[in-house]
């Protein structure tokens, strides 16, 4: 039998952040740049930054979530 092939869908290609970015829960305008429409954290691939930086910019979301600066989901 033959494997199937699967169809594979490129992502857009991203723009790099600069290595000193900082995030922080106090400008959640900013922080929402990095949500999707329903609230959920975007994945490296789609944001552009270092493991370390996406470590750090969910642990920021997660903070300004829990001072209800940003919303855990949208509502529509």
């Amino acid at each position: 039998m033959r494997k199937k092939k699967r169809n594979f869908v490129a992502s857009k290609p991203v723009k790099k952040l600069p290595k000193d970015m900082t995030f922080s829960y106090k400008r959640p305008e900013e922080l929402r740049k990095f949500t999707n429409f329903q609230g959920s954290i975007l994945t490296r691939s789609k944001t552009g930054l270092s493991q370390k930086q996406q470590r750090y910019l969910a642990v920021e979301i997660k903070r300004a979530r829990h001072l209800a600066l940003l919303q855990f989901t949208q509502t529509l």
